[in-house]
């Protein structure tokens, strides 16, 4: 992990139409490291990423992306400077199959790179090298989370967003996407986590801010995140603890 910041935020507002949905948030992520961004449904998370991603243009302030500033800039060209995003809802093709959702992902390759590239999300994911002919849609949740990250994966990307991946999924279903994720992050994949399961998102990150109704609540070493700033901030959200991960953690 790199002291250098790969994603720095400052100041941003966002609104849809008259409604404000971010004020001033700001915040800044090192290369190789995972920033843990929690909050209440309608907190700003999926806004926040969106508009990192380049969806949702903002009314001020600034994002910069790999030393570059990036805002403003449309969703392609972003996600060819190494920022994947992978939005709430699976981020896939459900009237495809398995091969032909890991084919569109890598299409911007080089073409001589892209088996190699399919191949190497497989390798993450194995059962979707089973699935390969199989109608992405009539895949499991927890399969469809999978090839919706060894899409984003599949590509190397130097950072990516990944909005609600446990969303709807057992909790040991949901670990698997965690390991997923973590192996990403071991192969120096930096990663943006917006998650519902409060303590398994900050013990995988580095670093975390809490969005409350558009602000920043709280940020600080997800370390330092203990159970007192969680009832602050997130009061309810964290109930009740699903004890089938490992340690407790949700």
């Amino acid at each position: 992990m790199s002291d250098e910041p790969i994603l720095e935020v400052e100041t941003l507002d966002v609104c849809y139409g008259t409604s404000q949905a971010l004020f001033g948030v700001s915040l800044s992520v090192a290369a190789g490291s995972v920033l843990a961004v929690l909050g209440t449904n309608g907190a700003g998370k999926s806004t926040l990423a969106r508009t990192v991603s380049g969806l949702v243009r903002p009314v001020s302030g600034r994002v910069r992306f790999a030393g570059r500033d990036v805002t403003g800039l449309p969703a392609h060209r972003i996600r060819k400077l190494g920022l994947t995003y992978i939005p709430e809802g699976r981020g896939i093709f459900p009237g495809l199959s398995v091969n032909d959702n890991l084919r569109m992902a890598v299409a911007q390759e080089r073409r001589q790179d892209r088996l190699a590239a399919i191949d190497r999300a497989i390798e993450r994911f194995p059962i979707l090298g089973q699935r390969r002919t199989q109608r992405a849609g009539s895949l499991s949740g927890g399969e469809q989370q999978m090839l919706a990250l060894a899409r984003a994966l599949a590509v190397s990307p130097k950072l990516v967003i990944a909005d609600e991946m446990s969303l709807g999924l057992a909790p040991l279903i949901a670990e698997s996407v965690f390991e997923g994720l973590e192996d990403a992050r071991r192969a120096g994949i930096t990663i943006v986590l917006s998650e519902q399961f409060v303590h398994r998102a900050l013990a995988m990150a580095d670093s975390c801010i809490i969005l409350t109704r558009g602000h920043v609540g709280w940020a600080g070493p997800a370390a330092e995140a203990g159970q007192e700033v969680i009832d602050r901030y997130l009061g309810e959200a964290e109930t009740p603890t699903p004890t089938a991960v490992t340690n407790g953690l949700r």
